[in-house]
């Protein structure tokens, strides 16, 4: 691994800590996944485990090293041409990042697990390549003040590795009242509601996850709407990257994409900000647990739909022969 461009525990970052039970010994044991979004030219992604109860803070770097593997490419970064299903989208490659970094742009990659980074595994680049045709979708339009913005992609090796946005500075609406921040409620709400209104009337796509992680505070007070992972058009059918919103759980989440979804989060949203709950790290943890579950329910959906509609054009096929 002496090939890996880490020099100090700074290099790497702790992207997830579990506290878990290894059922064989009944122990409590914490996982702490580390990952590397490495600065070597084909965007290689390092990932590894360190199992036991000793504190990241703890790690030495040596042991972080010797646990970190490569992630295969094809696990989290989508090939060009996109797959079929996606194979209208028009990609843009920005080719001047590189060249000329700007920091009022900000690389966005996908977000990994290490269940994700197994090989076989592509949900995570499957996922990253939808948000992307969904960003490409908001760029066809002009820009909205409480929108965010995007600039094209970055690809290497004939994959992109990563989403090129306009950066927005501030905090989300969570961490800026976790801090201490307060808001106009009736200014922000009325700029959120007109950015959810052009997305759905103008764009054409439903967010999906409208939360207090996904509205950015600026220095002004003003909303800024992130986030296009679960957009889609209203009334299609979402992928299983959409289990829940923030205020509506997994059990009566619906698989469709709707506007209404949107309207009512909003609405959540303005309720929520009167009361703050801010979400804890073992609520998190949960709510990634329920989400893998739903994944995987709303995997099993997609499939029995799929076993059905080819059941109902087969008896169909064989009323026509028989007719």
């Amino acid at each position: 691994m002496s090939e890996l461009p880490i020099t100090c525990k700074d290099d790497v970052e702790t992207a997830l800590v579990y506290d878990c039970r290894d059922m064989s010994t009944l122990q409590g044991v914490k996982y702490s996944y580390w990952v590397l979004g490495s600065a070597l030219d084909d965007d290689a992604l390092y990932m590894g485990t360190i199992k036991g109860n000793t504190p990241p803070s703890e790690h030495v770097l040596e042991q972080i090293k010797e646990a970190l593997s490569q992630v295969p490419a094809e696990c989290i970064f989508p090939p060009l041409p996109f797959p079929w299903w996606l194979a209208r989208t028009r990609v843009t490659v920005a080719d001047d990042w590189d060249k000329e970094p700007s920091p009022d742009l900000y690389l966005k990659r996908p977000w990994i697990t290490n269940l994700d980074a197994q090989p076989g595994e592509n949900n995570v680049a499957r996922w990253f390549a939808h948000e992307i045709k969904q960003l490409e979708q908001l760029a066809r339009s002009p820009p909205h003040p409480n929108l965010l913005r995007y600039h094209g992609c970055r690809v290497r090796n004939g994959r992109v590795t990563g989403a090129l946005l306009a950066r927005v500075p501030g905090r989300d609406l969570e961490s800026h009242l976790q801090n201490g921040g307060t808001v106009d409620k009736d200014l922000f709400f009325a700029a959120l509601a007109s950015a959810v209104d052009y997305l759905h009337n103008v764009v054409g796509l439903v967010h999906n996850d409208i939360s207090p992680s996904n509205a950015m505070v600026g220095p002004d007070g003003a909303p800024t709407l992130i986030d296009l992972g679960s957009a889609y058009p209203d009334g299609e059918e979402m992928l299983a990257n959409v289990p829940y919103t923030y205020f509506v759980g997994p059990l009566t989440a619906s698989p469709m994409s709707r506007k209404s979804r949107d309207i009512a989060s909003l609405n959540h949203l303005r309720t929520w900000i009167e009361n703050p709950v801010i979400e804890t790290a073992g609520r998190r943890r949960r709510n990634e647990t329920a989400s893998h579950f739903f994944k995987v329910g709303s995997e099993l959906h997609q499939a029995a739909t799929a076993r059905q509609k080819a059941i109902r054009a087969k008896a169909a096929e064989g009323n026509e022969t028989a007719a």
